[in-house]
């Protein structure tokens, strides 16, 4: 399997997929104001601007490259809740219920589907963990099922024969990332917004001393007055952030992710192994796998997933792809003769404490929506949902107190 891998740079693929959706990237004058500017053109910015215009405001988005030219192309699609508890569960439950809606409205097709995942247990330590977790799920509301050896191999038949056991969880969904980010920036186009693509933001102009507020934002094709700026530029918000004066504990955290030949119906339900939340909580430098794998809707395989911290490094490790290989024949045993087609790195937005930073900060008029790690894709509708709220003044879901910045800053 790993003998036919060769690395990919998917930027041209992206490039040829933008030219086909409804986003284009127009040119027109640089408007002088606005009421809100969003930087950042990933899925986090395109859920801010899609709901502070559909509240009325006016938005202009500034992205330095091309819509989902960063994380939001170079990740899976799943939307968890099982990884999830507390605070961060009750924010993806509203997420999904958010996405729901979103999929109603949006005109363009997204790949939106409740697949739901199945969480695999390589031996009875690791099914009882699982077990704990359905219970926990459960009292919060969703749902989720005990399979048993038996009825898990009738589910997915390709499983290794080994494993102990899973558990499904119905209410978890699965998108394609640049796909619903382009349909999220083409409804808030529709809606008003401006989208200036291929523009650095080089300052952000403020008041000067102590409790002095935002003014606008110097880009390279121009400056745009506005009282509020909403900095949603994933692992780069902290260069953004410093311009005000603030430094982010944020950190990136890199990812690879394979893609396989064509095999529809390999799987029918996306997968991940019993030690993934080890990977995902843990803040250890050090490389981690663990094994991911979504069917997309051309029958190709993504499998994942790996974390590690190395900066701003996107290049792709070839020891990493081994890695990967390596995992997901152990739980996938009839891919060792699938070939691999491409793979591609990308980096998430890490914070200490596992949770996002969204909400104001101590500069009047800035606001954050960055940190959210592996987790931009379920919370982008909910972190849209609470950046509106609190621009606009609106009461807002007591979770937003959690994910609020000052937490760490």
């Amino acid at each position: 399997m790993v003998t036919n891998v060769f690395v990919y740079n998917s930027s041209e693929a992206h490039m040829k997929f933008l030219q086909k959706h409804p986003v284009r990237l127009l040119k027109f004058a640089l408007p002088k104001t606005a009421d809100v500017v969003i930087i950042g053109g990933g899925i986090i910015g395109a859920a801010c601007a899609y709901y502070l215009s559909a509240a009325g405001l006016s938005v202009h988005l500034v992205e330095r490259h091309f819509p989902a030219s960063g994380t939001s192309r170079a990740c899976d699609g799943l939307i968890l809740l099982w990884d999830k508890s507390g605070p961060e569960l009750a924010l993806g439950q509203e997420s999904i219920r958010l996405w729901g809606q979103v999929e109603e409205h949006l005109e363009e097709d997204f790949g939106f589907e409740r697949s739901g995942t199945i969480l695999l247990a390589e031996n009875g330590e690791q099914l009882q963990a699982g077990e704990k977790r359905a219970q926990a799920l459960r009292e919060s509301g969703q749902r989720a099922e005990i399979l048993p050896a038996g009825r898990l191999a009738t589910l997915e038949p390709e499983i290794s024969p080994h494993l102990a056991g899973g558990i499904l969880f119905p209410d978890d969904l699965q998108v394609d990332p640049r796909r619903a980010t382009l349909a999220l920036l083409a409804a808030a186009k529709r809606q008003g917004v401006k989208l200036q693509a291929e523009s650095e933001v080089i300052d952000i102009q403020h008041a000067p001393g102590e409790g002095g507020g935002v003014r606008g934002v110097v880009t390279s094709q121009g400056v745009i007055a506005t009282p509020r700026v909403v900095c949603a530029a994933g692992v780069w918000s902290n260069h953004i952030a410093r311009m005000v004066g603030i430094d982010l504990p944020t950190r990136p955290r890199k990812g690879h992710i394979l893609v396989t030949a064509r095999r529809p119906g390999f799987i029918h339900h996306p997968l991940l192994e019993g030690g993934y939340v080890t990977t995902v909580e843990s803040a250890h430098d050090a490389r981690q796998v663990a094994l991911v794998a979504e069917m997309t809707t051309s029958g190709k395989l993504l499998l994942g997933s790996s974390r590690e911290f190395c900066g701003y490094d996107r290049t792709v490790s070839l020891s990493a792809i081994q890695e990967l290989a390596t995992r997901a024949t152990r739980f996938l045993p009839g891919l060792e003769s699938t070939p691999i087609i491409r793979s591609y790195a990308g980096l998430r937005p890490w914070s200490p404490d596992g949770l996002p930073l969204i909400g104001p900060t101590r500069v009047p008029g800035f606001y954050l929506a960055t940190g959210h790690e592996g987790a931009g894709i379920c919370l982008a509708p909910v972190t849209g949902r609470l950046v509106t709220q609190m621009i606009t003044e609106e009461a807002r879901r007591p979770e937003a107190e959690v994910v609020a910045p000052g937490r760490c800053l």
